[in-house]
Order: structure tokens, then sequence, then C-alpha cells
């Protein structure tokens, strides 16, 4: 209190002198202060827009992520959407290193679509191992497969060997002992591009055609 009764002392004195300095220093102080950055979360700096002896504004002059949760965004073809949901296996294969693969889990399916090179996508986001086997670097570049459905010890066929009677109806052509060829109703289950599950209507070990023939 005597500091703030001293410091009002009529212009031109000693004591009006010492006032002026004394708030020059606390207005250099507190700009001093303002020069730190302080960073929100621990983390790793990824990005510096500037250079020493730079003078600095209000624009962004550094960028910082935190390398502790990292969760890769890939997208999908909307035709895709009919087996796609939260909490499906992923597996990744990065770039970087092709021989070793992370397994994730869908977390998150953005609400609208994105344009990527031209076609419309759906985004999706996908968990990564807390501590992966490797480093990995934010931005790297990564191939994702979506575990939609899973099936142990099953009986699967080539799809050229699916013969579709009816939509969702399908058969195959089982070779018999003489060498001819039998239309065989089967149900299937899971299936890709290249295999297909058989749920009945074969067994392991028969003989099936995936070729065509003319049939009276």
């Amino acid at each position: 209190a005597s500091l703030t009764k001293t410091l009002g002392a009529t212009d031109g004195t000693a004591l009006d002198k010492l006032k002026m300095e004394y708030l020059a220093y606390e207005n250099a102080r507190i700009a001093l202060e303002n020069t730190n950055l302080a960073a929100p979360f621990d983390g790793v700096v990824v990005n510096l827009n500037l250079v020493p002896g730079q003078s600095v504004n209000t624009n962004p002059v550094l960028t910082l992520t935190s390398m502790d949760k990292l969760q890769v965004k890939f997208y999908m073809d909307e035709t895709d959407l009919a087996g796609l949901s939260i909490g499906n296996r992923t597996i990744y294969t990065f770039n970087a290193y092709p021989e070793t693969s992370l397994e994730g889990e869908v977390t998150m399916i953005e609400k609208s679509l994105q344009i990527y090179d031209g076609s419309p996508v759906v985004v999706v986001w996908g968990t990564l191992p807390e501590r992966p086997s490797f480093d990995l670097l934010v931005g790297m570049t990564v191939d994702v497969e979506i575990i939609a459905g899973e099936a142990l010890n099953a009986l699967i066929i080539p799809v050229q060997a699916l013969r579709e009677l009816t939509p969702g109806s399908y058969a195959v052509f089982v070779v018999q002992p003489d060498g001819s060829l039998k239309l065989t109703p089967v149900t299937i289950g899971l299936r890709d591009f290249a295999n297909a599950e058989v749920l009945s209507g074969l067994e392991a070990g028969d003989v099936i055609s995936t070729g065509t023939i003319e049939t009276k």
C-alpha cells in the first residue's frame, strides 16, 4: 500500500521517475511472459513455421501432435457400407513396414460423404495399438483391411464354381465317379472376391467344376 501511495508522486519528481521505470519494467516483464508458448498436452512438434529472429504475429507458428493415441483415417466406397460397423476388426499394413501388420478396430464412421480423387467416399476412423512394434509417423500411408465377418474351420469353394439359380439361391456342379456333372444346391455363408463359405450341400473332398457346360 505504501508503494502505491509513493508512486503517485507529482510529475517531474524523483519518485515520478521511479514510477515510470517501474511501469516500464512491468510492461517488459509481461511482454516477456507473453512470448512463452504453453502446450495444452504432451506431444511432438511436427511443423515449425518460423526461424530464429523472425517476428511473429497471431498466425500459427508450430504444429503439435499427440503420439499417444494415434488413429487411422481411411476411405471406403459407399457400396461397402453394408458390411461396415463400429467395432469391426481392422488390419493395417504400412507402406514403410510391408512385412508387419497391426490390428485395431473401427471407432467412427463419419455421417457425411466426402469427395476423394473425384469420387464420393465414406470416411472411417480406426484405432492403433498404443505401443506398436515400430515407429509410426503422422501422415504415413497405410493399407486397411476390414474384417466384416469371420468363419473358422469353414468349407470354402472358389466363387467361380457358384451357379446362381435365383437371387440368393446357388448350386454347383459336383463331379460324379463316372465323370459326369450333377447340379447340386448349396447354402452359402460368407464370401469375398475369391472364395465362398459352404454351409450345406457339399462335404470336404467333393470335386466340383469351376467351368461352364451346356445343359439340356
